[in-house]
Formats: C-alpha cells, structure tokens, sequence
C-alpha cells in the first residue's frame, strides 16, 4: 500500500448523497476552495473533470477522497478512476473524527466536502482500486432485483386490501346483528306474540326514541 500512498499537487474532498454530491478541492499551495455541487449523472461527472482542470492539475497528479456511504459513491468512483483520478474511498468514521478534531460539530455538504479535502491534504489515504467487473454486474442485478421487489410488494398491497375486504363487511354486519339482538328491537322481536300487540307508542318508548323517532 506503500506505492499507492503518492504525492499529490491536487486534492479533492467530495460529499456523496443520493441524487447529487458536492466538491471542494486545493493546491499545496492554496487554500480551500468554496464547494461545487454537481448531479449523479454521467454529465455531473462531466463537469467536475471540467472544473478540475482548470487548475493545470494532470488526474494523475490529483487525489480524490470520498466516504464509503451506501452505493451511490461507487458509479462516481469509477467514472474518476478511470479518468485516471487517483480515488480513495475512507470509512465516514475517520471523516468524523477529523472534523471533531477540529471542532466542528455542523454537517452539511460543503462543510463535509472541505473537510474531506483537507484530510486528503493530511492524511493521503491510500488509493481505491475498484473491484472485477462482475462485481458491478452483480450489483446491477441486485438492483434490478431491489425494484422488481418493490414492484410486487406495490401490487400485494392492494390486493390483500380486496381479499380483506369481505372479511371486514361480514364482521360488521355480525357486530350490528348482534348489538340489534341485544337491544330493545331485539326484545320487541323475540317477545311473546301478545306483547307484539302494544302500540307502535310503547315501541318507541322502549327503545327510548321520541314520537319523531329521535
């Protein structure tokens, strides 16, 4: 690993999230630049390289420094590494000890990405070197996989709301059958055949409505 710890004119700390990631870079001779945020998209990757160059830095000559978050680091990994970026790729927990050394307790994109510059400055962590490509078909599969899971759980739901459905609607009418039965309608229909003679008054009264039946 020895070899791969070289000496860099250029250093760069990019923060990763989901849809976009953010960057910030310096030369050994200046200080941090202020952030740039770009999108997770092959035009994105683009346009970093574009705003990299402009400093007369070679990507040979450039470290680049990102944290192992989730998945989305790897597509922007790769599109650098083989630009010919020097690319290391650090656990997020040394991104966080560094900031606390330096007592910064926000965390937002750019603050983070200036951060991971100046440990790239400190530190010079070794370089990534990306797996086999059956690693990143794998990947895909499994995201392929991730979707068409989703996908079916989307048409379950539904589905099992249907076949509950009839269940609810029975149990419901077992509910109010049985609170009828147990109220004075109820009485009224299993009293003797002489009692079902009174008045529709007395009904009313027993079941305690009003003449309006309130």
């Amino acid at each position: 690993m020895t070899a791969d710890r070289v000496v860099a004119h250029l250093c760069v700390g990019i923060d990763i999230a989901a849809a976009t990631f953010t960057a910030a870079w310096a030369r050994t001779d200046t200080p941090v630049s202020p952030a740039h945020t770009y999108t997770q998209t092959p035009h994105g990757f683009a346009a970093l390289q574009t705003a990299l160059a402009t400093t007369a830095v070679a990507a040979a000559e450039t470290l680049v420094v990102m944290e192992a978050t989730g998945s989305p680091w790897i597509a922007l990994a790769v599109a650098l590494h083989t630009a010919g970026y020097r690319v290391s790729v650090i656990n997020p927990l040394q991104t966080h000890h560094f900031a606390k050394a330096q007592l910064r307790r926000a965390k937002t994109d750019a603050p983070d990405a200036q951060d991971l510059c100046r440990l790239a400055a400190v530190l010079r962590p070794p370089v990534w070197t990306p797996p086999p490509a059956v690693y990143h078909e794998v990947r895909q599969r499994l995201l392929v996989r991730d979707g068409l899971v989703t996908i079916r759980q989307q048409a379950r739901n539904p589905h099992h709301a249907l076949v509950q459905w009839p269940v609810v609607v029975v149990g419901a009418a077992e509910q109010l059958t049985a609170a009828i039965a147990g109220g004075p309608l109820g009485r009224w229909t299993h009293a003797s055949p002489c009692s079902k003679r009174r008045s529709p008054t007395f009904w009313r009264r027993a079941s305690g409505r009003n003449r309006w039946g309130i």
